[in-house]
């Protein structure tokens, strides 16, 4: 037994983990984790509160560990922990996946809350699988055939063209890999055909009901998906945010595999209300 406890806190991602003591990470402990991130994409670990040793060991259940391409450690003995300050750091406010613009994006990414205001301050997720999922079998086959251009917006330029839609690569699930802050132009589209789509695209996968959101509090440690995953911070407070950050090297995005097409993807079934209805939504 593994000892942990994982309980959903959202309706289509999100879960927190119990009974995790990071002195006593074993094997078993570990295939828990990457099993319970599988299944819900992401994990809270309420009232951790690890030293920036025990973060790099516990992203480094999910791979090996990547340095941030903008900001530096400020303790050179652990240099894949970053810190974060909202006196100081650009506010990550808009839905996005992190340095898409890399060939090999990451694959996991974990951020330790240190100082965190009263109230405000919170992070949301989307669940990208969900995104694809709900759109019409048409468009599904349609998206499966392009590729999107990512670049960083001209802070070093990177770029990487990755599939609009990609297969996770261990569960082999589709997901839309498009956000705003990097998607920039689908090369087999016209111009204003692209931005027409990626438009549609972004606002589709923001939409509240494929999200969800953690209130924060000073020692929470939250882990995500980033491959499969959309993130922002609710930047509604003045309050200092400090956080530490560590980050798991990815791999090259695959497309989702194309003799599938025509296969129909559609989102599981509530207790409640059947499907979403998304066929009524009016942007």
């Amino acid at each position: 037994m593994s000892g942990l406890e994982t309980s959903p806190f959202a309706g289509r991602l999100g879960a927190v983990v119990h009974g995790l003591d990071v002195a006593q990470i074993d094997d078993q402990v570990a295939t828990a984790l990457r099993s319970a991130l599988s299944d819900h994409l992401v994990l809270v670990l309420p009232g951790l509160a690890p030293s920036r040793e025990e973060l790099r060991s516990i992203g480094a259940l999910f791979g090996e560990l990547d340095t941030h391409p903008y900001l530096s450690a400020d303790d050179p003995s652990v240099p894949e922990v970053i810190r974060l300050d909202s006196s100081a750091t650009v506010k990550a406010d808009v839905w996005h996946t992190d340095a898409t613009f890399y060939e090999t994006p990451p694959s996991v990414a974990l951020l330790h809350m240190v100082e965190c205001p009263d109230a405000g301050g919170d992070t949301s997720w989307i669940n990208c699988h969900d995104g694809y999922a709900s759109l019409s079998p048409a468009l599904q086959d349609f998206l499966l055939t392009l590729t999107c251009v990512h670049d960083d917006a001209g802070q070093g330029g990177r770029s990487a063209e990755h599939p609009v839609v990609r297969a996770h690569p261990e569960t082999g699930r589709p997901a839309l890999f498009v956000h705003r802050q990097f998607s920039r132009r689908i090369p087999q589209l016209s111009r204003p055909e692209s931005q027409m789509l990626l438009s549609f695209l972004f606002r589709w996968q923001e939409q509240l009901q494929f999200s969800c959101r953690w209130r924060w509090s000073s020692g929470d440690v939250v882990l995500w998906d980033e491959r499969v995953t959309l993130h922002a911070m609710v930047n509604d407070t003045e309050g200092r945010r400090v956080l530490h950050r560590a980050t798991v090297l990815g791999d090259t995005p695959e497309a989702f595999a194309p003799d599938r097409i025509g296969e129909r993807f559609d989102l599981p079934k509530t207790a409640s209300s059947g499907y979403f209805g998304i066929g009524s939504y009016e942007f």
